[in-house]
């Protein structure tokens, strides 16, 4: 990997944007050739991009570190090489992509995404929410459930995640269909198609696995009329963006027998405590963090360590073997 306007042998000024700088700076000092800075919070972005100056941003956001205050440094003068720590960039668009090079740790945490996809199919699939409500009183309340066997899983995004998801899904007897860009068949998958497959499969699915990116394209795609294709009682999970789902009319599709939902992303973040989400006796929030294994900061960091390696010296990236 070559980073534009950083010559290897020269100190670069790093930026850390982390609200738990402690959980990394050690594995980021030990990366020889750049001395870094911290801002922990979105109001000291710009008093640190100021002071510092940096070459080098490394840039963790969450909600309560929101994308906003991280474009502020991308957009910074000084900066010639972002890394995002994780795999979504649609807060960056429009970045200057001549001044900086971008860089991502996308399929890093994606087997850890594909396990909480499978939980909390598991979890809908199997009536667990309605147990945890009779525990909850002491109610003796045995239920029956539908197996997956045999079930439809439709698949809207083939990459990292989605393979993932899709592997985890084998062992239940799935019959397993993949919508990706490039249509390419893949052997997890027993189907692969384009995007303008969709409406074709969507009558026939009996889950709707959403792991596409946000772009023009995907923006509002899982519409009123789309959910309106799902057959009743079947399934959605969400865990890509929350602007490629259409939360109302996902609340409308409730209620018309849409069998549940699991959501982990939002276009609102945090989800407003007024939102109808919380609380639905069919729906599962999980605050974006689906991916969220108990070390995924530090896997984040040997990512963007690898990549500085390669960088400084021409090898082949390492990368940690159980990413």
């Amino acid at each position: 990997m070559t980073i534009r306007g950083l010559t290897p042998g020269e100190v670069q000024r790093g930026l850390l944007l982390h609200s738990e700088p402690e959980e990394v700076l050690e594995l980021l000092r030990a990366a020889e050739g750049i001395e870094w800075a911290v801002a922990s919070e979105a109001s000291t972005v710009a008093g640190a991009l100021a002071a510092h100056q940096p070459t080098v941003v490394f840039s963790l956001k969450h909600s309560g570190f929101p994308g906003e205050a991280h474009r502020l440094a991308i957009e910074a003068p000084s900066v010639r090489w972002f890394h995002v720590g994780g795999s979504g960039t649609d807060h960056l668009d429009g970045y200057d992509a001549e001044r900086v090079t971008l860089t991502t740790c996308a399929g890093v945490l994606a087997p850890f995404l594909g396990e909480r996809a499978m939980a909390a199919l598991l979890y809908l699939s199997t009536g667990l929410s309605e147990t945890v409500r009779a525990n909850a009183s002491a109610n003796w309340h045995p239920t029956r459930f539908d197996s997956l066997a045999d079930k439809t899983v439709l698949v809207l995004g083939a990459g990292a995640v989605g393979r993932e998801f899709a592997r985890r899904l084998r062992p239940f007897g799935c019959r397993i269909v993949g919508i990706r860009a490039s249509g390419q068949s893949d052997p997890l998958f027993d189907e692969m198609h384009g995007p303008n497959a969709l409406d074709e499969w969507l009558p026939r699915a009996d889950v709707l696995s959403i792991h596409t990116r946000l772009d023009a394209s995907t923006r509002g795609l899982i519409d009123a009329r789309r959910l309106g294709m799902l057959p009743s009682g079947a399934l959605v999970l969400n865990s890509s963006r929350g602007a490629v789902l259409d939360e109302p009319a996902l609340l409308a599709a409730l209620d018309a027998g849409l069998g549940g939902a699991w959501l982990d992303v939002f276009e609102v973040e945090p989800l407003p405590a007024v939102s109808p989400l919380w609380g639905h006796r069919r729906v599962l929030v999980t605050p974006h963090c689906a991916d969220q294994v108990s070390d995924y900061p530090l896997r984040f960091a040997r990512r963007f360590v690898s990549l500085w390696r390669e960088h400084l010296d021409g090898a082949p990236p390492v990368l940690d073997s159980s990413s």
